[in-house]
């Protein structure tokens, strides 16, 4: 079912990027969620609570955001994280099966006594420890400077661990979407624009929905929207989330399986 081979490579070939986005996310969470302090000091609050609603709600800053610092760490903070993140997944998703058909090295990969389902199913592993040690990361370095330095006494690990695994849940729901595309593309440069493309059309829909109400549906096309980072950052399970995430994440390695089988590689 699994190579473990394919596992380590990917693992290794992907090493540099994964530590460089996962540094880049760490130097948001650094930014952002240590910059609460100063925005209590400002007033912050009363000041949102002058702006129009359609701009506070479209762009998730409303006065309640800067009122509890778990809930402006979930519902922004991770909001605009998230959004890096999930760019991040596709990108990376896509290029593992791209890649074997941009370099040439699919005549070679899939000439060896491994079906096709076991290698796509290899890498979708990597994938996911990949992220999971990303959202580990970010975890840790937002569970210090809000423990030990933001705010020791409000600070929720517990109700922030959820929001985490929302995250991560968000990101595996995203790289489904990237295996199911991947297959059918047999350039990096082609899956890494419909990355970009995609966790930006996935922002942009959840805002949207939020800020126009005959938009409202648009927001349901969005993996935000279902990791409803701001009610798990208050320790609500958004359990229909959860689940949606997880068959999206499933639904796509499922078609990219299809595909990646029914793919004529001599054209």
């Amino acid at each position: 079912m699994f190579s473990l081979n394919i596992i380590f490579t990917e693992m290794r070939l992907n090493k540099r990027s994964l530590m460089i986005w996962t540094a880049v996310l760490a130097i948001v969470i650094f930014i952002y969620l240590s910059s609460y302090t100063f925005m209590e000091e400002m007033n912050v609050v009363e000041m949102i609570e002058g702006y129009p609603d359609i701009f506070t709600t479209g762009l998730g800053m409303g006065p309640e955001m800067f009122g509890d610092v778990n809930v402006y760490y979930g519902g922004l903070v991770m909001l605009y994280g998230l959004l890096l993140a999930s760019i991040y997944a596709m990108m990376l998703a896509g290029s593992m099966v791209s890649r074997d058909s941009d370099l040439g090295t699919v005549e070679f990969l899939y000439t060896r006594p491994l079906t096709r389902t076991t290698v796509l199913l290899s890498k979708v592993l990597s994938f996911m420890v990949m992220m999971f040690f990303l959202w580990a990361v970010a975890y840790l370095i937002s569970a210090v400077i809000g423990r030990v330095w933001v705010a020791p006494d409000e600070f929720d690990l517990g109700a922030q661990l959820l929001a985490h695994l929302m995250g991560l849940l968000a990101c595996l729901a995203a790289g489904g979407v990237a295996f199911a595309v991947a297959p059918l593309i047999n350039r990096v440069q082609g899956t890494t624009s419909i990355a970009i493309g995609f966790g930006f059309a996935f922002f942009i829909f959840n805002s949207l929905g939020n800020m126009y109400d005959p938009l409202r549906f648009m927001k349901y096309l969005s993996i935000s929207y279902y990791a409803d980072l701001t009610g798990a950052s208050s320790g609500q399970v958004p359990v229909t989330g959860l689940i949606i995430l997880l068959l999206v994440f499933l639904a796509g390695v499922a078609i990219g399986t299809v595909l990646l089988n029914r793919k004529d590689f001599t054209d």
